[in-house]
């Protein structure tokens, strides 16, 4: 697991029953999503070497906003959504994040 989000349903798992503990409304379905949100964030920074611009999970892609918060990029889900990518094949939904964040850049 990366440091503040899980990378695939093993890890989802296993932080949902803690999570549920504390919050008993919380669904896998928003996990998976804060996941995928913190996961493209952490990329983007890296490869920026710094928080610059801000990705944004709205509705079934990744929205991309400048400093400015101006609309730069637009990223959709490898299939239909991004929670169908993680519950299928989390690591590859990780490495598609990354190589997303790096073209973002470009």
């Amino acid at each position: 697991m990366a440091e503040n989000y899980p990378e695939n349903m093993t890890e989802l798992n296993k932080q949902y029953l803690e999570e549920q503990k504390r919050d008993p409304t919380i669904t896998k379905q928003q996990l998976i999503r804060r996941a995928v949100a913190d996961a493209f964030q952490d990329f983007l920074s890296e490869a920026e070497e710094g928080h610059y611009d801000s990705g944004k999970l709205v509705g079934n892609e990744i929205q991309v906003f400048g400093i400015n918060q101006k609309l730069r990029h637009v990223i959709k889900p490898m299939g239909t959504s991004f929670e169908s990518d993680f519950e299928k094949d989390g690591a590859k939904l990780m490495w598609y994040l990354e190589e997303q964040a790096n073209k973002t850049i470009k």
